[in-house]
């Protein structure tokens, strides 16, 4: 009974993971556009795009990360203990990015003044490049291996920055920005802006070719630093998922490519989603590799119980709420361009 309801919580956390990574990967790639669009009128006209595309939806996304804490430190404490213990850093600098990003964008409504809105904006656009990269550099440094059950046995920053930390997080720099790509591309043909289509779907094809690349090279270090991983990957519970993002992420780009703008933005969301499922299903059972299995750090039983109650509950609340809010916001009800 305890094994069936501690895989429970850990599928659920690794679902509220996955939803973080796309709901939230849509939103910082908005934000690394905006950083990367330059001043001429037409970054201008793409800023105004990303402003209107983001401010209904953006401050909801956090609530899959809030509810992916919550369930890792009621759920499994000695992991949360282990990574917390040893990434530290990582995630100050996301907390930390993730707020002034969340300040500068609101900010940069209110200031008069280009070069304040400027400054604004920068702030902004560089808090949306650190916040993927740091949260994903922390699921590397799992990957790798090097954070370790209880102390560290490695230092602190040997720990958060190695080959595998790196190439997570610059994975989710790629995919972030594809993700982000392709859904503003709904976004400006939604608002009925040709240019703006146009603008997006070169960038989004960009961002493919950049996500292969870099995908490729982050399996080669998987491969070197956690071999058994990469294995479970390939050849084991993880590869369905890999599978499906190695296919569909061309497919995604050739779609755009040849403007066929059917099924890009759901098959995005496969692509990113996969990515994650492809990591946490190739771990599994263990959720610090060869240390720690879902069993051993589980919580005791009634918590386990109390939890899956609890997380039905918010998600029986929250999921129809956010539903919503989405349908609205792509039906054009909640803001406009020209609101």
């Amino acid at each position: 009974m305890t094994t069936t309801f501690a895989n429970l919580t850990a599928f659920v956390l690794l679902l509220t993971i996955t939803a973080y990574s796309v709901a939230g990967g849509v939103d910082y790639g908005a934000g690394i556009w905006d950083m990367l669009a330059g001043r001429s009128p037409t970054a201008e006209r793409a800023r105004q795009l990303i402003d209107h595309a983001m401010a209904p939806v953006w401050e909801a996304n956090n609530v899959w990360l809030v509810l992916a804490i919550v369930i890792c430190w009621a759920g499994f404490p000695m992991l949360f203990q282990s990574v917390f213990a040893s990434l530290y850093p990582l995630f100050s600098v996301a907390l930390l990015a993730l707020i002034l990003r969340g300040a500068f964008f609101a900010f940069r409504h209110v200031q008069s003044g280009p070069r304040a809105q400027r400054w604004m904006g920068v702030v902004f656009g560089i808090s949306s490049l650190l916040a993927p990269f740091f949260f994903a550099a922390a699921l590397g440094a799992i990957a790798s291996g090097q954070v370790a059950v209880g102390a560290p046995h490695v230092s602190v920053w040997q720990a958060c920055f190695n080959p595998a930390s790196i190439s997570f997080g610059l994975v989710s720099l790629a995919a972030t920005a594809f993700i982000g790509a392709s859904f503003l591309v709904g976004d400006a043909r939604r608002f009925g802006q040709a240019d703006m289509v146009d603008y997006f779907r070169r960038r989004a094809v960009i961002s493919t070719a950049v996500l292969i690349v870099i995908g490729t090279v982050a399996l080669a270090v998987i491969g070197l630093e956690n071999r058994p991983l990469l294995n479970a990957m390939l050849t084991g519970l993880g590869t369905p998922f890999a599978a499906a993002a190695v296919i569909l992420t061309p497919v995604v780009g050739f779609l755009l490519w040849r403007r066929v703008f059917r099924w890009y933005r759901t098959l995005s969301v496969v692509v990113v989603g996969s990515l994650v499922f492809a990591w946490g299903f190739g771990q599994s059972p263990y959720l610090l590799p060869g240390q720690l299995t879902i069993t051993q750090s589980a919580a005791p039983l009634g918590t386990e119980v109390l939890l899956s109650i609890v997380t039905l509950a918010v998600v029986v609340l929250i999921l129809p709420s956010l539903a919503l809010l989405v349908y609205l916001d792509q039906r054009g009800e909640l803001e406009s361009p020209q609101a």
